[in-house]
């Protein structure tokens, strides 16, 4: 294989070139250190027998009692795409690929890179196996593998044929479901990490949240800065465990060595379902050997191995819209079938600025007021008195005032202890709906009516979950050999974003304010939120190995979908059609909803579309605009036929289990 072209040198971005308006805060943060760390102790003990498994590869149980549960590090690494049984339904594998795709010695360290496929329901013999579909779930950072475990049957259901298999085998298509955790994530190793134990890791949480986000204070710029600092040197260097004769991790993450990954995974697929058809043939044959209907050497034909040929078929969220787009210029004749979902523009992202992300924000913001206004105080609790939604506004915008100042207090209930609810939890509370409204819309009503009322009792409630331990039992938090799946994927996140962009190591403070006013000049909702993703590269110097930063062009052997919501609060419908330009003969469809990506609204035209583009390659129809089913506040969306065919009500439990899906971009 090819090296997918070659490295880029990186660029400083120019943040003076930015309109803005700097500010200076006065003031400073003092307390809270020691006692917010003897406070992440306390929690940690608390809750450390109550596990509860929230990332895959943990010790799921077997299907039996008689099983053993499945344990990743279990599986050896090997050149192949060997699967093992897994998770009771599904196959994974530990694929062992270089850590360095430019070394031409054959030396050098590996990764082991976790795959986890939820197997086609027809077996690769069969003449209406489609192949094998990956998934990106966005991040970057995001666990392909928790993805499909969660997710696969769902996704499985929107991509296969509607006819069951069971149905005449002359027509449609069944697909396998598969993804993997990218270099440094979750199951791959080696890990990123920038702490020594999961203890430090929640005790730094927990003080970052106590400080405050972006925009909350005079002080929180600062503080913020100086945090930002700490982590950036912090992750700039290799871990303890690191080995001295091992290559570190760190340079080796960013988006252009994960491409050769898929590279490499797709032609292990093709090697593989080579090696699965004379298997099956060969027992095939052995058991019924006077089979007359068995043409042993059209189905070989059909799925032999196309060494360096093999396409790729693909569906990717948010970052893994920049994955897809990246692998499509840089693999173009690779391309069998991608769908490019919730678009980033590539450009603006390995440029480091993300500044074409935000410009639909606050319009997603602004139907939160104007849905609870149309759905009334009995389905909005926020929809008290006789304003419209300009009037919603206003109160939530007085309400962001008064917290400023004045947080709530809330008395100890049941098995949580006192709390306070501040600016900085509604803000992220409020952001975090943006990305998933149907799901999110009403409890963000009956807390912002609750705490109107001065009442943070609900808030509480919630904000208590994302503090507890979730390691295992037998674990101590305080040992840098307690290891919780996917514990340090934030880290492995900002190490992907800071080592795809310029680096930015040594940027003036004053320089950075005026960045981060331009973004709040661009999103009330989001700007302050946003300018962290790019804050936590301050001090970052670790650089890649190999980046590729464009053009993204290219004359793919099929072209790509792009799909893009009406107002998604982070990547704006006109990235998709940016996009699209670059790819001749490629097709924007547009879904008319609020939300992160198509999952983000249940949608059976766009879910029927994407079924049709990977069955038979077609694409929709130019300037197709696709409507949702539902609304948030369950307010009545496309007018359907009262009774749904058994597809269409399939169609739409996937869709619903989707749209639980947490937020794809991981920021």
């Amino acid at each position: 294989m090819a090296p997918p072209d070659s490295k880029v040198p990186g660029r400083q971005p120019d943040f003076r070139a930015l309109s803005a308006r700097p500010q200076y805060f006065k003031g400073r943060v003092i307390r809270f250190s020691i006692l917010l760390t003897l406070a992440a102790f306390a929690i940690l003990q608390l809750h450390v027998n109550l596990y509860r498994s929230k990332a895959l590869g943990h010790q799921l149980p077997g299907s039996s009692p008689d099983d053993a549960p499945f344990k990743w590090e279990d599986v050896t690494p090997t050149e192949q795409l060997i699967y093992h049984p897994c998770f009771e339904i599904y196959e994974c594998a530990r694929l062992e690929l270089p850590m360095d795709w430019n070394r031409t010695d054959g030396k050098g360290s590996k990764i082991a890179l976790a795959v986890i496929k939820l197997p086609a329901k027809v077996p690769v013999t069969d003449v209406r196996y489609g192949g094998a579909i990956l998934l990106n779930p966005g991040g970057p950072g995001g666990s392909g593998a928790s993805f499909v475990f969660r997710y696969g049957k769902a996704i499985q259901t929107i991509v296969d044929s509607a006819e069951s298999p069971s149905a005449d085998p002359a027509t449609g298509k069944y697909f396998d479901v598969v993804s993997f955790d990218p270099r440094g994530v979750n199951n791959t190793t080696p890990n990123f990490s920038c702490f020594p134990d999961p203890m430090a890791r929640k005790a730094w949480s927990l003080q970052s949240e106590a400080e405050g986000a972006l925009g909350s204070s005079e002080t929180a710029f600062d503080t913020r800065w100086a945090r930002f600092e700490a982590f950036g040197m912090s992750c700039s260097q290799p871990s303890a465990e690191s080995s001295e004769n091992e290559e570190w991790i760190g340079p080796f993450m960013n988006t252009a060595p994960v491409v050769a990954d898929m590279v490499e995974l797709v032609e292990r697929h093709g090697e593989w379902r080579e090696q699965e058809t004379e298997r099956l043939l060969s027992t095939a044959i052995d058991a019924s050997p006077h089979e007359p209907n068995l043409d042993i050497e059209a189905i070989k034909l059909q799925n032999r191995w196309n060494k360096g040929q093999e396409k790729l078929l693909y569906w990717g969220f948010s970052y893994g819209t920049v994955l897809g787009a990246t692998f499509s210029a840089m693999q173009p004749h690779r391309i069998g079938r991608a769908v490019i979902d919730g678009v980033c523009n590539a450009n603006d992202y390995y440029a480091g600025m993300w500044l074409a992300n935000l410009q639909d924000a606050d319009a997603a913001l602004d139907s939160f007021f104007e849905y609870c206004h149309t759905a009334g105080p009995t389905s909005c609790p926020f929809a008290r008195g006789h304003g419209g939604p300009e009037d919603l506004k206003f109160r939530f915008e007085q309400l962001l005032t008064n917290l400023t100042s004045s947080p709530i207090a809330v008395a100890a209930s049941g098995g949580r202890g006192p709390e306070i609810i501040t600016y900085s939890d509604v803000t992220l509370l409020v952001k975090n709906s943006l990305y998933s409204p149907l799901k999110s819309f009403e409890f963000v009503a009956q807390v912002l009516a609750d705490l109107e009322h001065g009442n943070g009792s609900s808030f509480a409630d919630f904000k208590i979950k994302a503090k507890k331990w979730n390691g295992p039992p037998s674990c101590d938090p305080s040992s840098k050999h307690c290891k919780v799946p996917g514990e340090s994927d934030s880290e492995a996140a900002m190490n992907i974003v800071c080592t795809d962009g310029p680096g930015i190591d040594g940027i003036p403070k004053e320089v950075f304010r005026s960045y981060w006013h331009t973004l709040r000049g661009q999103s009330k909702a989001i700007g302050d939120f946003w300018a962290e993703i790019r804050m936590s590269c301050i001090r970052l110097q670790t650089r890649p190995e190999w980046r590729y930063d464009g053009p993204f062009t290219g004359n793919t052997s099929h072209p790509l979908l792009f799909i893009g919501n009406t107002y998604d609060p982070v990547t704006p419908l006109q990235n998709a059609y940016a996009m699209a330009r670059g790819f001749p003969d490629s097709i924007v469809l547009k879904q008319n909803s609020v939300g992160h990506c198509s999952l983000s609204g249940p949608s059976l035209c766009t879910a029927k579309a994407v079924r049709q583009y990977f069955q038979s390659g077609e694409l929709p129809d130019p300037g197709i605009v696709c409507e949702v089913e539902e609304l948030p506040f369950h307010i009545p969306g496309y007018e359907k036929q009262q009774v749904m065919s058994p597809d269409d009500t399939a169609l739409m439990s996937a869709l619903h289990l989707l749209g639980e899906t947490s937020n794809l971009l991981g920021v």
